[in-house]
């Protein structure tokens, strides 16, 4: 076969032109929180239009989100409520994606929750809202952007934040942390997206997975004890959390040309963690 090489002596634009989002449409589910807030800045600033989708309960905080990205980067960012959960709702917002944007070229599914309780013992309640919002919500989100990149024939790359969690049991002082169904959600949701990377490609869809290690987010703030903290770094070879923005080097990789090889992988962002 004949396959171009060292194409980069002929090539026109440069290797960070590939790094770019302008002209395309985005999606981040959980978009209110930590990791989604830096999804759609970062793709933003890539030069994407940014459907911002949550509950309808963080809308003072999805608006705030919209005007700042608005502002700082000069693209359209809108925010749009949902409950990934449910099925109709769902239906809806993605009529208003494609009513505001057309189409879809990159989606974020990133919703979800790690509740008190999900211990050894943990309710069925506790199970059964973790599976719904981390495992089901998922799949409901992800279809909606596979069928909207499909519709219009453009392709484009989807991205799931998974976790270290759906690979390893965590724990400290040598025992499990209780993360028993958001464990078992999180390896469903990698196996899913392997799944469906397998089906898409056809459609020239790539849908891979971040794993988040421990990383600091406004659930911990005022919450976690420090010597808790500590307990936990002493299991990170880089002895630290990570921050949000040092995800957005990775899911901008897996949302642009950068990544056009790269399909049905998982990238850890641990500092290490499963290194052992």
């Amino acid at each position: 076969m004949d396959y171009p090489k060292d194409s980069w002596l002929t090539r026109e634009n440069s290797i960070f032109d590939l790094f770019s989002l302008k002209g395309k449409k985005a999606m981040v589910t959980g978009a209110a929180g930590g990791i989604g807030r830096n999804s759609a800045a970062v793709f933003a600033e890539a030069g994407a239009d940014v459907a911002l989708l949550d509950l309808e309960g963080s809308k003072e905080a999805l608006e705030q989100l919209a005007k700042d990205i608005t502002t700082r980067y000069k693209v359209k960012a809108i925010p749009m409520y949902c409950d990934v959960t449910d099925e109709a709702q769902v239906e809806a917002v993605k009529k208003e994606i494609e009513n505001e944007f057309g189409t879809l070229h990159v989606a974020h599914i990133n919703a979800g929750v790690s509740l008190p309780g999900d211990d050894y013992d943990v309710p069925y309640e506790t199970w059964k809202k973790t599976i719904d919002i981390d495992l089901h919500g998922a799949y409901l989100t992800g279809q909606l952007a596979q069928q909207l990149m499909r519709k219009n024939e453009n392709g484009g790359s989807i991205i799931f934040t998974s976790s270290i969690s759906g690979y390893v049991t965590n724990q400290i002082d040598n025992y499990p942390t209780p993360v028993v169904a958001y464990s078992a959600a999180k390896a469903g949701v990698s196996q899913y997206a392997r799944v469906l990377a397998a089906h898409a490609v056809k459609d020239g869809i790539r849908v891979n997975t971040i794993a988040p290690g421990y990383v600091w987010s406004g659930i911990h703030e005022g919450v976690m004890p420090e010597e808790v903290h500590d307990k936990m770094c002493e299991l990170i070879p880089m002895e630290r959390f990570g921050r949000n923005d040092e995800l957005q080097g990775a899911l901008l990789f897996l949302a642009s040309e950068a990544s056009s090889y790269i399909t049905g992988i998982n990238i850890p962002i641990d500092g290490g963690y499963l290194l052992y």
